[in-house]
């Protein structure tokens, strides 16, 4: 049975764009004379080389050098902002590879929304099928991930030493609690919402399940498909109306996280 796709929410990926142009923009303004500094200094020498290429026109290409390394060391301090700052930038790349993973699934009728504010956070994706209603959490990661009991480990190839655990599925299990609290409260029907963080990175597992899944971007379609059925299909519409209620703005009775 086909549904009617969804157009509520924003784009993928909008939030943590927006604040990664805000922080970027503010970044920026705080950094200011030191980047007019930076600019001066790689101006002269931009200038100076292609006058001196002009004198010396035999070595003009070593001149070029010079000149082009100046821009580029001007462009390189002017877009590359602090590591967590960029973070920003690379979680919205995460959830718009979601984005583009799901597309196949809305084509065929599936109901799949975006970026969804959730007291001052988000939700990046909300999917809902006969099987379920399941809340996606994208992750983009550098190095080699693994799951266990204790969570997501991140194993960096160039260093081990640098292992690190990612955290977010609490947040994750907070999250859907909350969105089965508002589904509830807008339709009195109770369905379970699944947490899933869709990992973009090398993760052998491909699919770990616990009280949080864990699913490779690549498998998500696949695994999706495979769910079973929890929601009687004369139902999933009523849910799916249920979440516009939490959520669409002009309803304005979306509820408010728990302090």
């Amino acid at each position: 049975m086909l549904f009617a796709m969804s157009s509520w929410g924003k784009a993928p990926g909008d939030s943590a764009q927006e604040k990664y142009d805000e922080l970027l923009r503010s970044w920026r303004r705080r950094n200011r004379k030191p980047f007019v500094v930076v600019a001066l200094v790689c101006g002269a020498i931009l200038v100076a080389s292609f006058g001196a290429a002009r004198i010396w026109p035999p070595l003009a290409w070593c001149f070029g050098v010079f000149g082009g390394a100046a821009l580029a060391f001007w462009l390189l301090a002017r877009l590359t902002p602090p590591g967590w700052i960029e973070n920003w930038q690379s979680g919205a790349w995460g959830e718009q590879a979601t984005a583009r993973a799901l597309r196949e699934l809305e084509n065929e009728g599936w109901i799949v929304l975006h970026d969804l504010p959730m007291g001052r956070g988000n939700v990046d994706h909300i999917v809902i099928v006969p099987a379920g209603v399941y809340l996606l959490d994208s992750k983009r990661l550098g190095g080699v991930v693994s799951v266990d009991d204790q969570g997501v480990t991140v194993r960096r190839l160039d260093d081990p030493a640098l292992t690190y655990r990612q955290a977010g599925d609490a947040h994750l299990l907070r999250l859907a609690r909350q969105t089965h609290q508002q589904i509830l409260s807008a339709s009195r029907i109770r369905t379970w919402v699944t947490p899933v963080m869709v990992i973009w990175a090398d993760f052998p597992q491909d699919v770990a399940e616990g009280r949080c899944t864990y699913v490779h971007g690549d498998q998500l379609v696949s695994w999706l498909r495979s769910r079973p059925a929890a929601i009687a299909p004369t139902r999933v519409r009523q849910v799916a109306d249920a979440v516009r209620m939490a959520w669409d703005p002009t309803t304005q009775r979306a509820a408010q996280p728990e302090a």
